[in-house]
């Protein structure tokens, strides 16, 4: 299931999450990311997680994940249209007003 979560480290990521008993496993990570546009506002940017990892498939220990949340349906369509996982849905951009 494609899912947000915040590790204790304070990173946001958006991947393919499978939860087991004391680890969740996440396939094709991206951090969510607040970047500053050219007018002086704010959009959201999904990058890559752990870039020189050989496998894109990590385990975290569930203690290290502070909590999960559903993530906007713009971030979602991203994440599919990045990764090609799911059904991609038209892109739209997120504005953060400051």
């Amino acid at each position: 299931m494609i899912s947000c979560f915040k590790t204790i480290l304070g990173e946001d990521l958006i991947g393919d999450v499978e939860i087991h008993d004391d680890t969740v496993d996440i396939d094709s990570p991206l951090m969510i990311m607040i970047v500053p546009t050219e007018k002086g506002q704010y959009s959201v940017g999904l990058a890559p997680y752990m870039v020189f990892a050989a496998s894109r498939k990590f385990t975290f220990k569930k203690d290290h994940i502070m909590f999960f949340y559903e993530a906007a349906d713009e971030i979602k369509a991203d994440y599919t249209r990045i990764t090609g996982k799911g059904i991609i849905v038209p892109n739209t951009k997120i504005q953060l007003v400051p």
